[in-house]
């Protein structure tokens, strides 16, 4: 789990990254990137999981928000440092994915929007 510092919590903080950000989709999951102003939290990133209600009851939105969060955890020594947010939404296929699938598509949706370091983003096989 995230230290609470690094973790997006506040309604108004995941709206200010969606009106802000730029978005970046795949067919399992959606990122949203906003690079904050360096004086806002200096050097802190942080990273928000949401995952809509049409997606089914809580036992499949949480169990589709812990897949994503795992493989968020397993990128993070690859994250670039900074001041942005991440917001990822999980879609519907993201609970069915086979685990490989939905890291090579949580890698690519990073690798993307530039938040993988570079020589991360080489390792990382699509």
């Amino acid at each position: 789990m995230l230290p609470a510092e690094q973790r997006l919590r506040d309604n108004r903080e995941f709206r200010q990254v969606y009106a802000r950000g730029r978005s970046y989709v795949h067919p399992c999951a959606v990122l949203h990137l906003w690079r904050r102003p360096p004086e806002t939290l200096p050097g802190c990133r942080r990273i928000g999981f949401v995952v809509s209600k049409k997606q089914g009851d809580a036992v499949r939105r949480n169990r589709i928000k812990r897949r994503l969060r795992e493989a968020v955890r397993h990128l993070l020594p690859q994250l670039r440092e900074g001041a942005y947010d991440l917001v990822v939404v999980g879609r519907s296929r993201a609970l069915n994915a086979e685990w490989p699938e939905l890291k090579a598509a949580i890698s690519e949706l990073l690798r993307r929007s530039g938040s993988l370091l570079p020589s991360a983003a080489e390792r990382v096989q699509p």
